[in-house]
């Protein structure tokens, strides 16, 4: 073997734990980090748990202030100040390292902001476009995210699709917490559905509202904070929905009020992943979703898939998981164990073969 190869090897000999990790620098650069943060911010502490416990060395550069929307491409001007040059590979999470000069870069690439049709998002959407374009290798969260790479012209080798996980140490079936959680909060004996997300129009947590109308026995469980929040509550009044509603709970609150719904609806019409549905589902609910992400492979026989604004659908799939009970059981089964496919160590797993076909 020639020198040259035998150092080649030795550089890419696995550590025990399968792969080549050690010695790693990572500089993460996310404008969102850790649980109790929205999607973004927890995909980025996640992976950089699994990543570390892995063996990279990986420091996160990030803020969590926001200026009224404006809080990421000021992140993203004040991260061309950052001294970088010392990290094997820089992980950009949705735009953060626009302008940052650096030889070996990946993006993280959730989902087109376009949609949201607000100049916010068109100068983040925009500015994302660009990272895209100057990285080694895309990073996204769902074939969906990657068909809206492949219709801007990217090449699909330059894609990487790579799913998120869930913590199946935190959210899982607790029968004990649902009887629990469900006298304390006046629920046993109603019909209780579900949502946990942002509260702002492309969420269209209002189509649930409008399809629970006139189901009796029936109470919306609503966890999240935001700007449609007073339209939300005005149209539940009018529609005489009884709704219970939480801001914020703590990780350890929200695997209990998961447990005590009886479904899960996911009425999103853009998403990249959809972190909740699967929290969802590792706590054996049965789920109700527009047919977005890749929902369709994740839920697979363990859910009801309808296309967005299906308000009538909605109506429909809850008024027979509210009487066919039988039927609610077996998907809440094949829910939870759908979910055990995806594991926050698994998507670090494909993210280090990244890396590492990027550093190679």
């Amino acid at each position: 073997m020639s020198p040259v190869l035998h150092i080649i090897c030795m550089l890419l000999k696995p550590n025990s734990k399968g792969f080549v990790s050690k010695n790693l620098k990572v500089a993460f650069l996310t404008y969102g980090f850790g649980k109790k943060t929205l999607g973004i911010g927890k995909y980025s502490w996640h992976l950089v748990k699994e990543l570390r416990e892995l063996g990279c060395h990986v420091d996160v550069f990030t803020t969590n202030f926001h200026f009224k929307g404006f809080g990421p491409p000021i992140f993203y001007f004040k991260n061309i100040f950052l001294r970088l040059k010392n990290y094997d590979l820089i992980h950009s999470n949705e735009g953060s390292g626009v302008f940052v000069p650096h030889h070996c870069m990946i993006e993280t690439y959730h989902h087109d902001y376009k949609q949201n049709y607000d100049i916010n998002s068109l100068i983040f959407n925009e500015l994302e476009t660009i990272q895209c374009h100057k990285v080694k290798q895309i990073i996204v969260p769902s074939f969906m995210t990657k068909n809206q790479l492949l219709h801007k012209g990217f090449s699909e080798d330059k894609i990487s699709v790579i799913y998120h996980g869930v913590d199946h140490d935190v959210f899982m079936n607790k029968q004990n917490s649902r009887v629990i959680f469900r006298e304390k909060y006046g629920i046993s004996d109603y019909f209780v559905v579900m949502n946990v997300g942002q509260l702002i129009k492309r969420k269209r947590q209002i189509d649930i509202i409008k399809a629970l109308q006139g189901i009796p026995n029936t109470i919306f469980l609503l966890i999240g904070n935001g700007e449609e929040e007073k339209n939300i509550k005005k149209l539940a009044w009018e529609k005489k929905v009884r709704l219970i509603h939480f801001k914020f709970v703590p990780e350890s609150l929200l695997v209990n009020l998961y447990n005590a719904a009886d479904v899960y609806i996911h009425t999103s019409i853009l998403e990249g992943f959809g972190l909740t549905v699967l929290e969802a589902m590792a706590c054996g609910l049965p789920v109700i979703a527009y047919k977005v992400a890749d929902f369709e492979r994740i839920l697979k026989g363990s859910g009801i898939l309808l296309q967005p604004g299906d308000v009538d659908g909605i109506r429909q799939a809850c008024e027979f998981l509210k009487v066919e009970t039988t039927q609610k059981k077996r998907t809440a089964q094949l829910s939870q164990q759908e979910s055990k496919n995806y594991t926050w160590k698994k998507s670090a797993k494909k993210h280090l073969q990244t890396y590492m076909k990027v550093l190679s």
